[in-house]
């Protein structure tokens, strides 16, 4: 009769698991695609909108006038500005997307980024906005844009409460 060798019993606290990966990974992949995309379609939208109402004479005047009415001198600069910043957020947040749903750590830390960024912008675009406001509308400029700017800030938060979890971090490890 042979011997067999007693059979090892593996130990499970060394047993590689295949754990799914968090879900919030591709939801916020998804996300990261419709929110740029909607950026970049928006943007592009109020660009044409920009180049083609200046081409109607009467249409600029009032535009003008209206803008004179609310805001200092050179908050058409700081609009012109913060529309070429946010096309590049949204590019970014598109790539961070896409590299979120091919499960890549540059996905991650670029949308945490994005995260970063893109509330330093709401930031400093808000500050610009109330510095800028004159006349009567002062007070309904700086709640509109303070409202806004709390409202702009709920993606990016959830961006770094949820893709800052070790479960994700982990998950995305090269």
């Amino acid at each position: 009769m042979k011997q067999h060798p007693p059979t090892e019993t593996p130990n499970p606290y060394n047993v590689v698991h295949d754990a799914p990966k968090p879900a919030s990974i591709k939801v916020f992949g998804i996300l990261n695609i419709v929110f740029g995309a909607m950026g970049l379609i928006c943007g592009g939208v109020g660009a044409l909108f920009w180049f083609f109402a200046a081409r109607i004479p009467e249409f600029a005047e009032e535009f003008e006038r209206s803008m004179s009415a609310q805001y200092a001198e050179g908050y058409d600069v700081l609009v012109l500005a913060s529309s070429c910043f946010y096309f590049l957020l949204s590019v970014l947040q598109v790539a961070c997307g896409i590299g979120l749903l091919k499960e890549r750590e540059w996905g991650r830390s670029g949308s945490v980024g994005y995260a970063v960024l893109t509330i330093l912008y709401y930031v400093a675009y808000t500050a610009g906005t109330i510095m800028l406001s004159k006349g009567s509308t002062v007070i309904v400029s700086i709640a509109g844009a303070t409202c806004a700017m709390v409202i702009a800030f709920v993606y990016p938060v959830c961006i770094l409460f949820f893709l800052t979890r070790p479960s994700v971090v982990e998950a995305l490890k090269d």
